[in-house]
C-alpha cells in the first residue's frame, strides 16, 4: 500500500512539473520568440513591446491643431527628438516628402514643444508641411517612430511602428507617392 502512494506522489509530481514547464515556456519563451520576430522587421523592441502597439485601420484621430480635411490624406510622423530611431530614419522621411503626392501632407507630430521640434527636423533635414506638440498617447501612439497614413475624416488608414525594413518602407512609399523609389 505504501508503495502505490509513493508512485501515485511521484506522478502527481511529475504532472504539475510539466504543467508549470509547459506555462513557464509558453509564457517566457515563445513571447520572447515574437519579439525577435518583431525586431526582424521594425527594428530593436523594448522588453514588454507587442507588435499590436500599431492602430488599427478605421481607428478615429482627433488632435487639436490639425485639421484632416486640408489634403485627402495625412501622414503623420510621431517623432521624438530623443528617438534614435527617428533619427536613423531621416533620409526616409526626406524622401517620402519629396517624392510624395500633392493630395499627401506630411505633419511631424512631438511630446515636444514645436519650436524645439523644428530644430530637430532642420538639423536632419526633414521638410514637413506642419509640425504639433502632444502627448503621443493622445494619438494612441505609444512609440516613436509611429506613422499613421490618416484620411480627410480622421480615419487611420494604416500604421506603421518602429524603424522600417526596407520591405516595409516600400508599402509606405506606396500608400503616398507619386512613384515607387
Amino acid at each position: 500500500m505504501l508503495r502505490k502512494v509513493e508512485v501515485l506522489a511521484n506522478v502527481a509530481v511529475i504532472i504539475t512539473s510539466v504543467v508549470l514547464c509547459t506555462v513557464l515556456a509558453k509564457n517566457y519563451l515563445l513571447s520572447s520568440n515574437k519579439q525577435v520576430a518583431v525586431a526582424a522587421t521594425f527594428g530593436p523592441v523594448s522588453p514588454g513591446w507587442k507588435r499590436n502597439a500599431s492602430i488599427e485601420p478605421g481607428t478615429k484621430i482627433s488632435l487639436p491643431g490639425i485639421d484632416w480635411k486640408k489634403s485627402d490624406r495625412t501622414l503623420l510622423l510621431a517623432l521624438s527628438t530623443m528617438c534614435h530611431f527617428c533619427t536613423e530614419s531621416a533620409p526616409f522621411y526626406h524622401r517620402i516628402h519629396q517624392q510624395k503626392r500633392d493630395d499627401v501632407r506630411l505633419v511631424a507630430f512631438f511630446p515636444q514643444p514645436v519650436q524645439e521640434s523644428r530644430i530637430y527636423l532642420n538639423k536632419l533635414g526633414i521638410t514637413v508641411d506642419d509640425v504639433v506638440q502632444g502627448s503621443l498617447s493622445s494619438a494612441g501612439v505609444s512609440g516613436t517612430p509611429t506613422l499613421l497614413l490618416i484620411d480627410s475624416q480622421g480615419m487611420v488608414i494604416n500604421s506603421w511602428v518602429g524603424k522600417l525594413s526596407d520591405d516595409v518602407a516600400a508599402n509606405v512609399c506606396a500608400n503616398v507617392s507619386k512613384r515607387d523609389f
